[in-house]
């Protein structure tokens, strides 16, 4: 754990130190912020460890979509759109990609913080 402030390297920039008391009142809330807005409203927000379980097969589903898009963007947007158009629309679900793989390798590293105790609400 030897990462900025003493966060594993790639932790979430806006989420504090795992152990720490505004890790505890952040994490729920951060966690809520990656995933559809009705998670807010059901019973995962309560349960930090099944809803960042639940966020890391979200995450791999988009990131499997975003993969699928950007592979068939020439053959489903050609006929539609400009080549121009459709190397943007590429270059959006590319940078949509490094999103997601940048968002399942910080649910790993917050899973295992809340997972190993370092959270009360584990």
């Amino acid at each position: 754990m030897s990462g900025t402030g003493g966060t594993p390297p790639g932790w979430p920039r806006d989420l504090p130190p795992p152990g720490t008391a505004e890790f505890e009142a952040k994490v729920v809330p951060w966690l809520l912020d990656q995933g559809p807005a009705d998670l807010r409203a059901g019973a995962l927000r309560t349960l930090p460890v099944a809803l960042v379980r639940y966020l890391r097969h979200y995450t791999d589903g988009a990131l499997r979509a975003t993969r699928a898009a950007y592979g068939q963007a020439r053959v489903e947007l050609g006929p539609v759109l400009t080549p121009a158009e459709v190397a943007s629309a590429q270059e959006a679900i590319s940078a949509q990609g490094a999103r997601f793989l940048q968002l399942q390798r910080e649910l790993v590293l917050v899973e295992d913080a809340l997972s190993t105790g370092k959270s009360a609400n584990a």
